[in-house]
């Protein structure tokens, strides 16, 4: 039996034995081996109830010999703990830094503030009433009273007073210097923020909570399943949460009203950084500054902290516990729009927030990934950047799988789900493929539910207790997708380009994203992994080294380095381009012009003339360096900050700065760049040309393509994999392979191999390749391989072949899904016309019979229609000769004719949809889109010859 690579949810609702027995059998039915446990709909999770449904559902499992993934808490998201915090636990609420401001304008003279009535959010009159924990409020403690020099406008310089030592438990009296401040009342708290009913994930205590709650309470009751039946544990969206309104992505870190994660552990990490001088940094999470740099810093340390934090006490800690009972741990983050490394929804950091899993994990769902739409912006279930969906989710997971020794080569995506009843097979079948060509190689199709038809509960739903009408073909894709999956499982990803993750980038500054990097790379078809920072700083944890010219990280090769603009960077990115010696680093669009250090401490690269202009400290001064025939020749000393500058051959070597800035080292020459950084840069216009020229990209086209995706795989023999993902033209040419060997395609709807056409050119393979639009094929070379047939495109299936019109005259009948294939009277129709122009409201299965008459029986026949929406079974004679589920609509009939009268019968499954119509429908839209219409139509034809 081959393995099994695909673990669907399955909603559970604490339906009745019967009903949990057939929809196993349905999933079963698919070819599937494995179903993830969906707990959220269910009343008792971890009560007498789940535990009666579980025992049925792992009885099924057992007999099937299927296994059980429990998704792992009972809300959505991952974090509330099975309701332990608001029950038990109270005190491991989440714990927040936030602040309330008072501007004093002028000054000179003695003022006072009741800093007791701050140790709260201030709100506007419109805002009484609300909902207020103030029992919980009482507990809010002070942490700092600081007051900051302001600038201009909503703009602070890094001049900070600590008034805290004047406080006397109610006001805090001061004199500040004359000019216009903004006093700052820092505070935890642990109200007035996200849902505190959910765990602190920076907290050991508070995120242990969530495997009490859930993990050994399942461990408790099916402990010898472990490993064996049950494989393991879900994690869905775990997040931050410390702003609640949902589809909030503009969470980074500097908005005065957004309360941050908090801990005391986090506070002790950041004291080590920072001493005494934390409270003075701590203003400049919420509020810009002119000078960017205590500023630049904070921020930085602050989100590299709590990244940290969230991995070793929430990812690692339960990653740690799945591995010693025996099972996996797998799961998402929210990585939408890039808040894969912000607070709120985010988790800080992918690569962080997946260090625990045992697979990467992504999703893709609510209309993020359409087809024919890879760069528009569009309104769906979220506000989609479809750069970054299209081009950067699916190599964001798939990346970390490849990278990431523990993921084992595994990328799991959620997909499917919230996208609606119109969403049927054949788009199901478009994104799958987009995602196998990104590198995605274990799915979680969402979902089965067991409910009464229709649930409203983010459709589409697979079987729908038997009204779905396209549940059969849903069963055959699956089928090609864990063939897919695992032709695509076990090897290894062969990539030209490291691009670097963008998070640390995003945490602190103005920077370029990285899917317009990736963008630029895979428009041009080469190929890439995203790299993290994490992973250049420690190689050997990864697998990894430098050698000569290349980068390896877990087996993967890499020819350069691809930094997007970031205006600052930290010192690790600085060390690893500083000894990358050989290996190409190249920075798109512009250098840095920061380095940030520890504890907040920045150190200009602004050149001029190829010397050093500037370094600005942190401390709340700047130092100047006022340069004299190329060379430092002196430091203005502002706040006593700058030590001593140490000038060796006419420029500068060292500045040592009380602990702040280490060195500045001067490179390329006398009198030249001080605290220049190595690299070249290139405009990102011109990125894929540069690479190429230096032939660094893996494959060739002979065709400007940008929709032409894709994937290179290595193991007991190399494997392509090319998709056309647009939607209106056809791709036509040439590709040119790295291998010598001779190659074959592999259809694996069909499970079948065909000989390619190709040739050899100076040691490569090169294939014509001729993709429809949306088209998916695999090329592998052929080894010990046998085919006979050789394989043709759909337009080359035609060619030689003489058209017969057959569009007129066909007997139309019609099915609800439940009562299939007990048919309805057939209509003869003269003109086939969208069933839904006489029926908007019908969903079902549409059957067209005709009988055609032949002489002679062609050598090949092939049926072809114009339109068909969306699923078609072609029966030749009383047997199947085709199915299609995906365009072009054509499938070669010729071994089911025979001399004189044949009986031709077209079934077209429709999705859902329309019967939505007269159906009462939930008081929520994620979004509105036009029906397509239903049914056989326009030209259909016989090819024969």
């Amino acid at each position: 039996m081959e393995n099994n690579y695909i673990l669907p949810f399955l909603w559970m609702r604490g339906e009745e034995e019967a009903v949990l027995r057939e929809e196993m059998e349905k999933i079963y039915e698919c070819g599937i081996r494995a179903v993830c446990l969906e707990a959220r709909p269910h009343d008792d999770f971890c009560g007498p109830g789940w535990w009666h449904d579980m025992d049925i559902i792992l009885d099924e499992a057992k007999k099937k010999g299927m296994k059980l993934w429990i998704l792992d808490d009972k809300h959505f998201p991952t974090g509330y703990a099975n309701g332990l915090i608001e029950k038990k636990y109270p005190e491991r609420k989440k714990l927040y830094l936030a602040c309330t401001t008072a501007d004093i304008f002028g000054g000179g003279y003695e003022r006072s503030l009741n800093v007791s009535r701050m140790l709260k959010p201030s709100i506007g009159f419109w805002q009484i009433g609300d909902p207020v924990d103030y029992a919980e409020r009482e507990n809010n403690q002070l942490y700092a009273i600081l007051a900051v020099r302001y600038a201009e406008g909503n703009i602070f310089h890094e001049e900070v007073i600590d008034l805290t030592e004047n406080y006397d438990g109610c006001y805090v009296k001061f004199t500040l210097p004359k000019g216009n401040w903004r006093v700052f009342v820092l505070y935890k708290t642990r109200t007035d923020g996200g849902n505190d009913t959910y765990i602190n994930m920076i907290d050991k205590e508070s995120a242990a909570t969530q495997i009490e709650g859930v993990y050994e309470s399942h461990y408790e009751k099916y402990g010898s399943e472990f490993g064996k039946t049950i494989a393991g544990f879900f994690s869905d969206e775990p997040q931050f949460g410390n702003v609640v309104v949902f589809n909030n992505y503009d969470v980074q870190v500097g908005r005065l009203n957004m309360q941050l994660p908090w801990s005391d552990e986090l506070q002790e990490n950041l004291t080590g950084l920072y001493g005494e001088g934390l409270a003075k940094a701590l203003p400049f999470l919420f509020v810009e500054t002119e000078e960017q740099g205590l500023r630049t810093g904070i921020r930085y340390d602050y989100m590299d902290q709590v990244s940290r934090l969230y991995k070793k006490n929430f990812s690692d800690a339960i990653g740690t516990w799945c591995e010693k009972h025996g099972v996996e741990y797998i799961g998402h983050v929210v990585e939408d729009n890039g808040i894969h490394s912000r607070l709120g929804m985010g988790p800080s950091h992918y690569f962080r927030a997946m260090s625990g899993q045992h697979m990467a994990g992504i999703d893709s769902i609510g209309g993020q990934i359409l087809y024919g739409a890879p760069v528009e912006q569009r309104n769906a279930m979220t506000d989609c950047d479809g750069e970054f969906f299209h081009y950067t989710l699916g190599k964001l997971g798939a990346s970390c799988g490849h990278l990431e020794p523990k993921k084992q080569g595994r990328t799991m995506c959620e997909l499917f789900g919230a996208y609606g009843w119109s969403f049927g097979v054949r788009d199901m079948k478009y994104l799958l493929d987009h995602l196998l060509v990104k590198g995605v190689n274990h799915l979680v199709p969402h979902a089965f539910s067991m409910a009464e038809y229709p649930d409203p509960d983010c459709p589409p739903h697979f079987y729908a207790r038997g009204n779905n009408p396209e549940f059969p073909y849903f069963a055959r894709m699956m089928k090609y997708a864990n063939r897919m999956c695992g032709l695509l499982n076990g090897g290894q990803h062969v990539a030209s380009a490291a691009v670097l993750y963008d998070g640390e980038a995003d945490w602190v500054g103005k920077n370029m994203p990285m899917q317009k990097v990736i963008r630029q790379l895979l428009e041009h078809q080469i190929d890439l992994d995203i790299v993290s920072l994490d992973m250049l700083d420690d190689l050997a944890a990864y697998n990894g080294r430098l050698e000569g010219k290349k980068l390896y990280i877990n087996g993967v090769e890499f020819q350069a380095l691809i930094i997007g603009y970031a205006k600052e960077i930290p010192e690790r990115l600085a060390a690893f381009v500083e000894k990358a010696g050989e290996f190409p680093v190249i920075f798109v669009d512009g250098k840095p012009e920061t380095v940030i250090g520890k504890g907040g401490r920045t150190g200009r690269i602004a050149e001029k003339g190829g010397c050093a202009e500037r370094i600005e400290e942190n401390g709340g001064c700047t130092d100047r360096i006022a340069e004299k025939g190329g060379c430092a020749e002196r430091i203005e000393e502002k706040g006593g900050s700058a030590d001593r500058i140490e000038e060796k051959d006419g420029y500068t070597d060292c500045i040592a700065e009380n602990g702040c800035m280490d060195r500045i080292a001067g490179k390329a020459g006398k009198g030249c760049t001080a605290g220049a950084i190595g690299g070249e840069t290139v405009a990102l216009a011109e990125l894929a040309g540069v690479l190429r020229a230096r032939g660094f990209a893996d494959i060739a086209v002979d065709t400007e393509f940008k929709d032409l995706s894709f994937y290179h795989y290595k193991k007991d023999r190399q494997i392509f994999v090319f998709q056309n993902e647009s939607a209106v033209e056809t791709f036509c040419g040439k590709v040119i392979l790295p291998t010598a060997e001779p190659v074959v395609y592999y259809d694996a709807m069909e499970d079948v191999y065909e000989l390619a056409d190709f040739c050899e050119r100076e040691g490569n393979i090169e294939v014509s390749l001729e993709l429809q639009p949306g088209e998916c094929v695999v090329i592998l070379e052929q080894k010990n391989i046998v085919c006979n047939a050789k394989h043709k495109s759909f337009r080359a299936q035609l060619d030689g072949l003489e058209s017969r019109d057959i569009s007129a005259d066909w007997t139309v009948s019609l099915v609800k899904a439940k009562d299939y294939p007990q048919f309805q009277k057939g209509e003869m129709v003269h003109e086939l016309k969208p069933v839904s122009d006489e029926k908007p409201t019908f969903s079902g299965i549409a059957c067209y019979e005709k009988t055609v008459y032949l002489e002679v029986v062609p050598e090949r026949v092939v049926l072809k229609a114009e339109q068909v929406f969306e699923m078609m079974k072609v029966t030749v004679n009383g047997s199947e000769a085709g199915v299609r589920i995906f365009p072009p609509y054509q499938v070669e009939i010729s071994g089911a004719l025979k001399a004189g009268e044949n009986k031709i019968v077209v079934e077209v499954a429709g999705t859902p949809m329309r019967e939505m119509l007269e159906i009462p429908q939930p008081p929520f839209d994620f979004t509105h889109e036009a029906l397509e219409p239903m049914g056989m139509f326009g030209k259909i034809e016989l090819y024969c010859g």
